[in-house]
């Protein structure tokens, strides 16, 4: 699983946490299950991705002990001032954070069909 990357965004140079404490604490913060947080990320990227980027930057400086004093809104405008929600930050940002939700899990198992079992049995 990937746990943190280095991205820089408008000059400002941030360590993003994931992981299963960072995801805790975005789904507590947000009120939402992982379903609905991925239905938000879908639905209103451009209000969604800056509360996540804001939610790993500041749980990465809290595991160091360290105070995070940007807002949300400081993260949009570093994300507006870099591009916008197309600029190179966020998709490294987006391709870490789906690496993160994806690496290391396993494989769903497909259920056979009640057909397909029937026909084993027969």
């Amino acid at each position: 699983m990937i746990d943190r990357v280095k991205i820089k965004l408008d000059n400002t140079e941030f360590e993003f946490h994931f992981g299963l404490g960072f995801l805790g604490e975005l789904l507590e913060t947000l009120d939402m299950s992982i379903d609905e947080a991925m239905q938000f990320l879908d639905k209103n990227p451009f209000k969604a991705i800056p509360i996540v980027m804001h939610a790993s930057a500041k749980y990465g400086a809290e595991r160091k002990g360290q105070e995070f004093k940007l807002t949300k809104f400081d993260i949009v405008d570093k994300i507006d001032k870099d591009g916008g929600i197309g600029c190179d930050g966020v998709a490294k940002f987006l391709n870490a954070f789906t690496k993160s939700m994806t690496k290391d899990v396993p494989p769903v198992k497909e259920e056979k069909s009640k057909v397909e079992a029937g026909k084993k049995n027969s």
